[in-house]
């Protein structure tokens, strides 16, 4: 049982202007069983030992990051500013207070590439682009703004696991978010720099609120123990929702991790 406590990511969002229909907030998804083969093997290496907030404050870790900013012309489409990056580094950090990571940008590049723009999740266009660019070792965060294709026109970010990291494949390692949900973009709703927070929480090894439905997150669901149960990704911000109602606690859907919006975090 993971006993970290991240009700740290939970701030509050306010109501959809669009319906959650209309988008694809996240493309990271996880079976139930690579979910339970990664804990067991967790289990393992912890060896019974239980991780406080106050342990991961004293355990400080500084993340770098090396930023890829993809456009489709040069000072067009897919363009994004210096004080977006930055504005979205400072999201980061305001909202991983307190839990031992701190995100330094430590380089930030701009592309003038289509076809990389312009790549759907996972597709050939997209691991060039992340084989070509991707720099540093598994303490580096790389993320690309890009567009993603015609295949995700909805879809607003996918990330990686810290699992699946392996010298072979390590070109795949970061996130990648559509341009316009960085902090100041367009994206009605998702315009905060919440998706980076969200897609990072992957990168770092959390699942979504809702993972496995209606199971006990400390034993099952998102192995966080201080999020109660939920069977469904949020619709809007509702106030009062049990999905799971013969499970402790209400819907925690204030959290990063489930799919609320973020004009208000």
């Amino acid at each position: 049982m993971r006993l970290l406590s991240f009700s740290l990511l939970a701030l509050a969002c306010s109501v959809f202007a669009a319906p959650l229909e209309d988008l694809e907030p996240c493309g990271t998804h996880i079976s139930s069983e690579e979910i339970r083969a990664v804990e067991k093997e967790n289990l393992r290496k912890l060896n019974g030992t239980a991780f406080t907030e106050d342990d991961l404050s004293k355990r400080a870790t500084t993340i770098y990051v090396s930023w890829n900013s993809i456009a489709e012309t040069a000072g067009g489409k897919g363009y994004v500013t210096d004080a977006q990056i930055t504005d979205t580094i400072s999201k980061l950090n305001a909202s991983f207070l307190g839990s031992g990571f701190t995100f330094t940008l430590s380089l930030k590049r701009k592309w003038v590439q289509a076809a990389w723009f312009n790549g759907n999740k996972n597709s050939a266009e997209e691991k060039a682009m992340k084989k070509y660019l991707r720099l540093g070792d598994v303490k580096t965060l790389n993320i690309y703004t890009t567009n993603f294709g015609e295949l995700n026109p909805k879809l607003l970010g996918h990330g990686t696991f810290p699992w699946n990291y392996n010298a072979q494949t390590a070109y795949l390692d970061g996130i990648v978010v559509k341009y316009v949900a960085v902090s100041g973009g367009s994206a009605t709703n998702y315009n905060q720099g919440a998706v980076f927070v969200h897609e990072v929480g992957h990168w770092l090894g959390l699942y979504h609120t809702f993972q496995g439905g209606c199971v006990d997150g400390g034993s099952g669901g998102d192995y966080v123990s201080d999020t109660p149960a939920q069977a469904d990704s949020t619709s809007g911000c509702p106030s009062g929702i049990d999905t799971c109602p013969t499970l402790p606690g209400q819907d925690l859907i204030h959290n990063f991790m489930d799919y609320s919006n973020d004009r208000s975090v």
